[in-house]
């Protein structure tokens, strides 16, 4: 099955902290028909068991897209959530962290499709 690639945003923000303060940066946003994907990668190899930061895709209206996959493989975290409705304008990605969420950047979604 193939998908449309409706648009890629690269976060122009530099470095983020996770709770244990490693660091990473966002490499893309990446607006498929079928998802949402968060692409980033670790400043530092992680350690064993380090997993990915937790993050949270909303749109303007504050609808928290789903997490479908999270793909950790080396120093990059792959993390797909639903995809964001057509008529949304704005996604937002946070940090969930354990004194509540903390947004990273916000970004405009791409155009509804013309048929």
């Amino acid at each position: 099955m193939e998908y449309d690639l409706r648009a890629v945003y690269v976060p122009q923000s530099g470095l983020f902290l996770d709770d244990q303060g490693h660091e990473f940066f966002v490499t893309a946003v990446e607006f498929w028909e079928h998802a949402t994907v968060v692409s980033l990668c670790w400043k530092r190899r992680p350690m064993a068991g380090q997993g990915s930061p937790p993050l949270v895709a909303t749109d303007e209206h504050d609808r928290v897209l789903g997490v479908m996959r999270i793909w950790n493989v080396g120093a990059r975290s792959i993390q797909h959530f639903e995809p964001i409705s057509p008529s949304a304008r704005a996604l937002t990605v946070l940090i969930a962290r354990k004194t509540g969420t903390q947004e990273l950047f916000s970004c405009r979604t791409p155009p509804a499709k013309k048929e």
